[in-house]
């Protein structure tokens, strides 16, 4: 009897999601490329002690999804109660989507949203009406892939 060993030296795609986390990430976390993003949005909705504010924000939150789902675009929420904005800041960072998109009472009383892409460092205020339009503009434009170390 001869055993036989078989090798494989393919490239599946566990070592796929590897490498790319070895070449896009910074400090704070990973940074998914677009085209290969779990999501393409991180909505995070901050909320307080107002239950009227809290509902607003929450609608808002919602009517942006359905916007987005319905245009093709997969949202990822993060609509935790009782944690602080740091730290959904910081997972959000930590988990990588690339644009992140901030709805609380202080964006929607400029009748905004905060936008934020996960390779800057800072947010830019995106009117609500135009967000769903940008988000597809900004998915179809053409991305700059480089390391972050």
């Amino acid at each position: 009897m001869i055993d036989i060993i078989m090798g494989c030296y393919g490239i599946g795609p566990s070592r796929v999601m590897g490498s790319i986390v070895e070449v896009h990430h910074d400090e704070r976390g990973i940074i998914w490329p677009k085209s290969v993003a779990p999501y393409s949005v991180h909505l995070v909705t901050l909320t307080g002690k107002d239950e009227d504010v809290n509902s607003r924000v929450e609608e808002t939150a919602l009517t942006l999804i359905d916007e987005l789902e319905d245009a093709g675009v997969e949202v990822l929420w993060d609509d935790r109660e009782g944690v602080s904005a740091g730290t959904k800041f910081a997972d959000a960072d930590l988990i990588g989507i690339p644009l992140r998109l901030i709805v609380s009472i202080k964006s929607l009383a400029e009748g905004s949203v905060e936008w934020k892409e996960r390779h800057e460092q800072d947010a830019r205020l995106v009117k609500l009406e135009d967000v769903a339009v940008q988000v597809h503009e900004w998915l179809e434009a053409p991305e700059r892939l480089t390391s972050h170390e």
